[in-house]
């Protein structure tokens, strides 16, 4: 029912797209057991990538970000980054992605800082920040050190829960950063709800929350 919420969904700004691509890369390799009412044939759903990679391609900005809804609109960090996403899983499940596109996403990546407006809170930019560098990665372009940096900069409960996994992820494996791996998990091990059949963590709500599309 979700990815038929995804498919069949009747606007198409530039998240809504890029969830839908990621929803169809996720289950790519399992989309044909899928045998639901309404849902289209998997073939079509993978044709409807190269579609939809299509429309991102013409409302993309000159400097790689995204608007909403027009080429031209305000651009919005985490909807680039969220774009990119999109565009890592779709380019590693084996889909045709836009070259040119996926240049100037990643450029747009590795400078996201010079892209904030000034009303952007530090928590926001640090969550922006760890979002870039996470996507950076499954692109190919794994910064470590600017990772290890921008966890330094503050305390751990200055940043976001999403924005440590992110981090997290970055630093996995990388001998350098055994310590602050190591500080990551017990700040995340103590803030976990585990219940009889699993385990989730609680964010608070904030006011610019929208800026990340955050919800609790």
């Amino acid at each position: 029912d979700a990815l038929i919420y995804l498919v069949e969904y009747p606007y198409g700004c530039s998240e809504q797209i890029s969830s839908r691509i990621l929803a169809i890369s996720a289950l790519k390799d399992v989309l044909g057991a899928f045998k639901a009412d309404g849902l289209p044939s998997p073939d079509r759903l993978r044709a409807s990538v190269g579609q939809d990679f299509k429309v991102l391609s013409q409302l993309q900005a000159s400097d790689g970000g995204m608007p909403f809804w027009r080429r031209g609109d305000q651009t919005w960090p985490f909807l680039t980054i969220h774009t990119a996403h999109a565009l890592a899983r779709a380019k590693d499940k084996g889909f045709k992605t836009p070259d040119e596109m996926g240049k100037r996403l990643l450029a747009y990546l590795q400078a996201i800082e010079s892209k904030y407006p000034a009303f952007y809170s530090d928590k926001t930019r640090r969550t922006l920040s760890s979002y870039a560098l996470y996507v950076r990665q499954l692109l190919g372009d794994r910064d470590v050190a600017k990772a290890k940096s921008l966890l330094a900069r503050t305390k751990l409960k200055n940043h976001t829960l999403s924005g440590l996994g992110w981090l997290l992820s970055v630093m996995s494996g990388n001998p350098s950063a055994r310590v602050a791996i190591e500080k990551i998990r017990r700040y995340l091990g103590n803030r976990i709800t585990e219940t009889s059949s699993g385990a989730h963590f609680v964010t608070a709500r904030t006011d610019d929350a929208y800026l990340t599309l955050h919800s609790n």
